[in-house]
């Protein structure tokens, strides 16, 4: 026979009901935290490290066909066409999310563009050696390529960490989920035992 559940059980059940949730409640709120980490993380993956290596790609393409110009005669067109495209490219860059070795070297990118684009108009004006003229521009973009590399370098090193970020965040997710049906399961078992457990008569 079971006796009749006292007054005292009962409120000891509800209050155990409402601690598992509030618990639950608190690992929920953890949970979607921590999966706005990893969300946020592989956006910004996106919008601030792939799209900025296709920036850097562009630019470094630019900066190729513009070597090649100047061993022809279409170098005042080409310095025209490339310089817009790596204009509207570093302005893009600017946009996104930088860190500050990303900044620093983005800003030394930008001076050194700034520099090749005054050493290109020298092409319009009458030189006295030419030769020299294009040395500086070929030292020029070479040391944008440099930049660049510096800047490709730091979106890897970037990518790497909000990878690890994010991934970090999901495998705490799955924890506190795991964690969770276990505390359920214990607390389903200590409710059970607290209003149905058999009483023996009282003598």
């Amino acid at each position: 026979m079971f006796k009749k559940i006292s007054i005292s059980k009962r409120v000891n059940a509800i209050l155990a009901l409402s601690i598992v949730f509030l618990l639950v409640l608190a690992t929920n709120r953890i949970d979607r935290k921590h999966f706005e980490v990893a969300q946020n993380s592989v956006k910004e993956v996106y919008n601030d490290r792939v799209v900025v290596q296709d920036y850097i790609f562009s630019i470094s393409n630019a900066l190729f066909y513009k070597r090649l110009a100047l061993k022809d005669s279409l170098v005042k067109l080409q310095r025209l066409k490339e310089n817009e495209n790596i204009r509207t490219l570093l302005l893009n860059f600017k946009e996104t999310k930088l860190t500050v070795a990303e900044a620093r070297n983005l800003d030394k990118l930008q001076a050194n563009f700034d520099r090749l684009i005054q050493l290109e108009s020298q092409y319009s004006q009458p030189v006295k050696d030419t030769v020299v003229l294009k040395g500086k521009i070929s030292q020029t973009l070479e040391a944008m390529q440099v930049n660049l590399k510096e800047l490709s370098e730091i979106q890897i090193r970037e990518s790497r960490d909000l990878t690890f970020n994010a991934q970090k965040s999901l495998d705490f997710s799955e924890l506190l989920s795991n964690l969770e049906i276990l505390f359920l399961i214990i607390t389903g078992i200590a409710i059970q035992f607290i209003l149905f457990y058999r009483v023996k008569k009282s003598r």
